[in-house]
């Protein structure tokens, strides 16, 4: 096509959908990424970028509408990263993540679970706990901007409100942005992060170099007329330095189960309604009897390791952040739960002569980031375990995991299922049992 073709609208078909949540079409055969378009629509589109596969365009009119199709609540969706499925009604979206998950598995890993657990979804907007917002240095004649990335862009979208937060955090985004504009040195503001707990409030602010005395001042003074706890940490070429001894958020995992102390630089699962049934799906998969050893992987603070330990297992979590490790034991010890024994383990590396792989456990648990844990499967391929229970929050690795684990024939996928852990986006969480197929 000319490049005066490429301004001409195109008329597409809406078939399918990217990782991402844009539509596709075809012209002659080339797939097209239509932003703003859903599978089964009629689109006028015009396209904005070009590649050898594929090409990209925008929705500049709907022809015809899905009657999954709904209002966007917030005015910022289409500009802010945060949101890509707004448009999309929830309970579609929930059987999209259930696709996308039976198909990554089926194309991927080459493999069909015996049974499908029902999917889990929670509230669709408000549940989100915590948040990392952007700073944008102050153009001239403009005060500094505080919001969220926008898509595939280090730009920021300036925020006066988020749907998707919990309303604890919800209401703090407009005068946060009021206050961030007024700061003396804004431009040395990095980043801020949100953090919710059960209950209270926490904000972190990275700074680049240490917060200047009056700014330090005017954040402490907000956050006493908020009821927000600050913390203030300097960011340098690598990690953030936060403070140490500042004190803790808490959260439940499961219904009535172990307090879990973190920071708001923590990793924890922003959706609680949604990471407590997970907690409960795996208690249920893996069904530990008193004393069984559960080996945790990638065990964080603690979020699964602690309810196993609470129903009687004995747990050992491995985890690679020393410091995560530190919170982890603390944890368990706040709980009262003697039958946790945590160490520092680096996981994205060959594990072949560490101490835990001399050891023998009856269950194994795994909840690794995004990029997997490829480095572990062929060990835990020759485990004695009788069952390994894959938490995942990316389908892709998921089920390239899920091939190498089961390709020597001892294993197979049992069940599986998906946790809208992030509404309004492409984000899930899966959950995948596997059981020994001999």
């Amino acid at each position: 096509m000319s490049a005066a073709g490429a301004k001409t609208p195109l008329v597409l078909d809406i078939d399918g959908w990217t990782h991402d949540g844009r539509g596709v079409g075809r012209v002659a055969g080339k797939a097209v990424f239509v932003g703003g378009a859903l599978p089964g629509e009629r689109v006028r589109a015009r396209i904005v970028r070009r590649h050898a596969r594929f090409d990209e365009a925008e929705t500049i009119e709907l022809l015809r509408i899905a009657p999954e199709r709904a209002t966007p609540r917030c005015p910022h969706f289409g500009r802010c990263g945060g949101c890509a499925l707004q448009h999309l009604e929830s309970r579609a979206q929930l059987a999209a993540h259930a696709e996308r998950l039976a198909d990554t598995l089926r194309r991927i890993g080459g493999r069909h679970p015996a049974h499908w657990r029902d999917p889990v979804a929670g509230p669709a907007f408000g549940y989100r706990a915590r948040a990392r917002l952007a700073v944008a240095p102050a153009r001239r004649g403009e005060a500094p901007r505080l919001g969220f990335r926008r898509d595939a862009s280090h730009a920021v979208e300036p925020l006066d409100e988020c749907p998707i937060l919990v309303p604890e955090l919800a209401r703090l985004i407009a005068p946060l942005g009021t206050l961030v504009g007024g700061l003396r040195a804004a431009r040395e503001l990095r980043e801020i992060l949100l953090a919710a707990g059960e209950p209270g409030v926490a904000l972190a602010a990275a700074w680049s170099p240490a917060a200047a005395a009056a700014d330090r001042e005017a954040l402490q003074d907000w956050g006493q007329r908020e009821g927000v706890a600050i913390r203030h940490g300097v960011a340098g070429t690598g990690a953030t330095l936060w403070p140490d001894g500042a004190p803790a958020l808490a959260y439940a995992a499961g219904v009535d189960g172990p307090a879990i102390a973190f920071q708001p630089w923590h990793f924890t699962q922003a959706n609680r309604a949604v990471n407590r049934a997970l907690i409960g799906a795996v208690l249920e998969e893996l069904a530990p009897a008193p004393g069984e050893r559960v080996l945790d992987l990638f065990c964080g603070l603690g979020n699964f390791s602690l309810p196993l330990a609470a129903r009687g297992a004995r747990v050992t979590g491995l985890e690679g952040d020393p410091a995560m490790v530190e919170l982890a034991g603390h944890n368990a010890r706040r709980n009262g739960l003697d039958g946790c024994e945590f160490r520092c383990a680096d996981l994205a590396r060959d594990p072949r002569g560490a101490a835990w792989t001399r050891e023998e456990h009856e269950l194994v648990l795994l909840d690794p980031p995004r990029q997997g844990a490829a480095a572990l499967i062929p060990q835990l391929a020759r485990t004695h375990a009788r069952r390994i229970v894959y938490v995942s929050c990316d389908a892709a690795t998921l089920a390239r995991d899920a091939a190498t684990l089961c390709a020597p024939g001892r294993w197979r996928i049992a069940r599986a299922g998906v946790f809208d852990m992030f509404p309004q986006t492409t984000h899930f969480e899966s959950l995948v049992v596997f059981e020994r197929a001999v």
